[in-house]
């Protein structure tokens, strides 16, 4: 009789067991229902809300569109020359094209575009700065008889340049392997970006045949270009030796190391990818074969693109002490100047780089990735460049460089671009400057 009342008391316990388990599934099950609606629900008004925003900006952008051409047509054009870089930094051709002004001891104003901060010490005396997007910056614009660029900053604010003004474009890099955004995007804003550049620029900077028919073909089918040099490259050619030391110490002392210790500078270019990231090398064994190949002490430097800024300060935490973060150095081109050993991915900065005659390596990272999202313009084996897939074969290429046939590369490349850089670029722009001023 015992044994017959625990079995039905212990049947009666697997039920009500089994009973609060199916109840549990069920309110999990529903709670879950609950909260992917809620989620979907959270996701679909959130969409809604961005579309509102965008779509009652579309009348507040037209009225400041509509504003800013008001105010150019209204403002009267002086003897005045704007820069304008898509840093907004001091740096790139502009730069050098300012200084060469400041040089020559132009009576132009001179007005320099900056986004971030005010000027530092670095910047020279003789100009004038203007906050990015704001009143005073579109009304320098609109005075402005000259209007200098290094990207398609003007046409991308749909800024109206007046018939009495010039705008000449120098673009930011040269000899480029990779293909410029107006040769790859194809959709219907790159297409309204191509027009108001084709209808905007005056004049292109370019420094070779080749760059001449990248720039018909990428934003300016018929905007004509002037074969000056790109005066950013000057800097390879300067004889002045204490100007270079003072860059030398400015540089070093930048990446807080000693003077006489040799600079590898490793800076890839950006990836079109949403997941874009920084991918580290093996630095100590590049370092091994530095040291070996080429004697002294060595320093690795990365230079991650200015669009990767904000993330660089994250990627590049903790790197050791042999290794240095150089991403928020301003000139490029300065930094170029006391780098010993170059290497990039496909950066165009290695382009300017190779006429200062020092080694520069290529580094394949997701090349087939690369290629198919963004391609080149030609073969990345006909380059000067020694080519490796890793930081084994990196540091093989460093231990066999070979120097004498580099150079014959080098001018063998350099020729078949037509490239026409001789250290005189800021001179002559400065000379199509004058010529403008006095229309």
């Amino acid at each position: 009789m015992i044994k017959k009342l625990f079995g039905i008391f212990e049947k009666q316990m697997v039920e009500e067991k089994f009973l609060q388990w199916i109840f549990r599934t069920i309110n999990n099950l529903i709670i879950s229902i609950l909260t992917l609606v809620f989620r979907l629900i959270s996701s679909v008004i959130n969409i809604v809300f961005k579309v509102i925003i965008k779509i009652l900006s579309y009348p507040d952008k037209a009225l400041a569109v509509l504003a800013r051409h008001h105010l150019a047509k209204k403002t009267p054009v002086e003897n005045k020359v704007m820069f304008l870089t898509f840093q907004g930094d001091y740096t790139c051709n502009p730069k050098y094209i300012a200084e060469e002004l400041l040089r020559q001891n132009s009576d132009y104003q001179l007005v320099w575009d900056v986004k971030t901060a005010y000027p530092t010490s670095d910047y020279p005396m003789g100009l004038k700065f203007v906050r990015h997007n704001t009143y005073e910056f579109y009304k320098e614009l609109a005075s402005a008889k000259v209007i200098i660029e290094n990207t398609n900053i003007v046409e991308r604010l749909y800024a109206y340049k007046k018939k009495e003004q010039f705008l000449l474009q120098t673009w930011h890099g040269s000899l480029g392997i990779k293909r410029l955004d107006g040769d790859v995007v194809m959709g219907f804003r790159w297409k309204q970006l191509a027009k108001r550049c084709q209808k905007t620029v005056d004049y292109l900077l370019s420094n070779s045949n080749f760059e001449t028919e990248v720039f018909r073909t990428a934003y300016w089918k018929d905007v004509p270009s002037i074969l000056v040099g790109h005066a950013r490259n000057d800097i390879f050619f300067i004889k002045d030796k204490e100007k270079v030391a003072r860059i030398n110490k400015k540089v070093h002392r930048f990446l807080n190391i000693d003077e006489d210790t040799h600079i590898f500078l490793f800076a890839p270019t950006h990836r079109d990818d949403v997941d874009e990231s920084y991918q580290p090398l093996n630095y100590e064994m590049i370092k091994e074969a530095l040291e070996e190949r080429f004697g002294g002490k060595w320093q690795i430097v990365i230079r991650l693109h200015n669009r990767l800024k904000k993330e660089s300060r994250s990627w590049l935490n903790l790197l050791p002490s042999y290794v240095s973060d150089a991403t928020f150095y301003e000139d490029m081109q300065e930094l170029l100047l006391c780098t010993d050993v170059g290497l990039t991915d496909y950066s165009s900065w290695i382009f300017d780089f190779v006429l200062s005659g020092k080694p520069g390596f290529i580094i394949e990272l997701n090349l087939e990735d690369y290629e198919n999202a963004r391609g080149f313009y030609y073969p990345i084996d006909t380059t000067p460049f020694p080519i490796a897939m890793n930081s084994e074969e990196l540091a093989a290429n460093i231990r066999k460089f070979d120097a004498e046939k580099y150079e014959k590369d080098k001018d063998v490349f350099l020729a078949a671009r037509g490239c026409m850089e001789d250290g005189h670029a800021s001179e002559r722009i400065v000379e199509k400057i004058n010529e403008l001023m006095a229309k």
